[in-house]
This record gives C-alpha cells, structure tokens and sequence, in this order.
C-alpha cells in the first residue's frame, strides 16, 4: 500500500516528492524494500525524495543527507555518520 501512494504521486510528474514516514507501521523487511524502491526510483527518474522518518535505524543505509530537529528547530545537517555523532543530536535524542 505504501508503494501505491508513491506511485500514485509520481504519476503527476513530480520532481520532488514530500514523504512522511514512509516505513511507519512496516516490518523492517518491507520498510528496506520500500527505501529500496525510492532509491530506484530516485537514480531511474530523476526524482528528489524529502523524507520524516523517525526510523532512523533503517532509513540511514537509504540517505545522502540528514537534517535533524529538536523542538520545532534545526539543530544538525549533513551526511549521516556527521549528524549522529554530533553532540547536539545525541543530547536531544539520547539525552546526552
């Protein structure tokens, strides 16, 4: 059903697709299928991904860049080894 609505967007020819949580309520199995999926997509046409996902844990095999918030408010951009070990992001996620 997930990759229904994906496809269901691109049919209006987007260059850029908004994603909310793409992986939410999947098994980890489907959820990389479905990351899987939007890089194919990605490299075949063209298309730019912006994804909110709180799994980070499988979607940080699947990005190129990472912006992390806190409160409403941007606190750490870049590549993802870069944001995770940023103190700012693991003070906000893992409380220090």
């Amino acid at each position: 059903m997930k990759l229904v609505e994906i496809g269901r967007a691109l049919m209006s020819d987007a260059k850029l697709l908004l994603l909310d949580e793409p992986v939410s309520g999947v098994n980890p199995t489907l959820a990389h299928e479905i990351f899987s999926r939007i890089l194919k997509l990605r490299d075949e046409l063209g298309v730019t991904f912006f994804i909110v996902e709180h799994r980070i844990d499988i979607a940080l095999k699947y990005v190129d860049e990472i912006f992390a918030m806190a409160f409403g408010k941007l606190i750490a951009s870049g590549l993802p080894d870069e944001v995770m070990n940023d103190k700012r992001v693991i003070e906000a996620y893992l409380g220090g």
